[in-house]
């Protein structure tokens, strides 16, 4: 299935007249996108289509949607997950990181349970790509909170609640930052998500602002909840249509992919070079393009932190600016999911990352600088390459 061949599908629903039961029961926010009137969330759209959000209200046992009564006043909240434990306990001595699973040492991956992931609720604010009128929302974009990270034309996803005062004085909400379950944010929260292109690396934009969760599970990248770094990779091509893919670990994303180059160290100075230390020139456009996944092993981790074989993986982006130009080195740009404080985590031998957040966009050298780290690329081509995910 071609990427650009994706259509986003959206729920049609009538609107009742407003009733004493809606009145008293609960609100939904609602969206239009594409001349579809009233989609029921989540929403999937390019970087500048414009999708309205409105607030409706529930009526009767099936939950039929009424319009919100003239005079009633709508306060619109954005919903947003927090990068790390704040509140809440960790998982992992240590490690404030979302974790499902042991996190370094002997038993590094095993199997903990769901972690309990923290939000936060925030006053919606209209800004260059969010427009609001009172009981409407008018989204082009999900630009994040803080504008140091705000590096990704608006890729990504945001979302976004309601509270609703009605004539009488009853206030009533939308599912809001208290519907969560043992996944981690509720489905029934509106998330509008929007990717930066239609290709792989497009669709991987979407999960800019999602958390990092180390050793999730199928349903949380599904959702948009959390996501490690193997996870965010299958829950893009998912997202574009690939739904015959499945969520995998770091090793299992070989069988998706076609391996395009042998192992490989970068060095101290973002030299990539061979196992016999010779320098090993990967000319972009031809041994490398974007969408090719990298993955890592931290080669200066202490023995025994990290006993997989591969630690990490991301997709190349472009070749920076910085750095040898035309060949992959230290310098160029990897689109993947990490913790956001790298240097607080002892699972990852990274530089501090001013710009670290989730599903970020760093440099090679960024997390993978030791002397020993060696990537493997991996294949993620698009469907204009020779190659790609299968």
């Amino acid at each position: 299935m071609s990427l650009r061949s994706v259509a986003v599908l959206v729920l049609v629903v009538g609107l009742l007249p407003i009733s004493r039961a809606a009145a008293r029961g609960r609100a939904v926010v609602v969206a239009e996108r594409g001349g579809a009137r009233a989609g029921a969330g989540p929403i999937q759209a390019r970087v500048g289509d414009e999708v309205v959000l409105r607030v409706a209200l529930t009526a009767g046992p099936r939950g039929a949607l009424a319009p919100v009564p003239e005079g009633a006043r709508v306060r619109w909240l954005r919903v947003v997950p927090r990068l790390e434990h704040v509140d809440l306990p960790w998982p992992n001595r240590d490690l404030p990181a979302f974790s499902n699973a042991v996190l370094g040492g002997p038993s590094h991956g095993r199997w903990l349970g769901y972690d309990r992931l923290e939000y936060e609720e925030r006053p919606l604010e209209a800004g260059p790509d969010i427009a609001i009128e009172g009981g409407v929302v008018t989204l082009r974009a999900a630009h994040p909170l803080d504008a140091e990270d705000d590096t990704h034309g608006g890729a990504g996803s945001i979302w976004i609640a309601a509270e609703i005062t009605l004539p009488d004085g009853t206030i009533v909400r939308t599912p809001d930052v208290h519907d969560t379950d043992r996944f981690g944010l509720s489905a029934r929260v509106m998330r509008v998500s929007f990717r930066a292109g239609d290709d792989f690396l497009g669709w991987l934009a979407t999960y800019f602002n999602v958390p990092d969760v180390f050793g999730s599970n199928g349903p949380q990248p599904e959702r948009y909840v959390g996501a490690d770094c193997a996870d965010v990779l299958v829950g893009a091509m998912r997202a574009s249509g690939r739904t015959s893919m499945r969520y995998t670990s770091v090793s299992g994303i070989g069988r998706y992919a076609d391996v395009v180059g042998e192992p490989l160290r970068l060095d101290r100075g973002g030299v990539v070079r061979d196992e016999l230390g010779r320098e090993a020139r990967l000319a972009w456009g031809t041994d490398v393009r974007p969408g090719d996944l990298v993955a890592i092993d931290y080669a200066s981790v202490p023995a025994g932190l990290l006993p997989r074989a591969w630690d990490h993986i991301g997709a190349l982006v472009r070749d920076a600016d910085q750095g040898r130009r035309g060949v992959l080195d230290g310098a160029d740009l990897l689109r993947h999911m990490g913790p956001p404080r790298p240097d607080r985590c002892a699972a990852v031998d990274a530089r501090r990352d001013p710009a670290a957040h989730l599903a970020l966009e760093a440099t090679v050298a960024d997390r993978a600088n030791a002397p020993g780290a060696a990537p493997v690329l991996d294949l993620a081509r698009d469907d204009h390459h020779a190659r790609e995910f299968t």
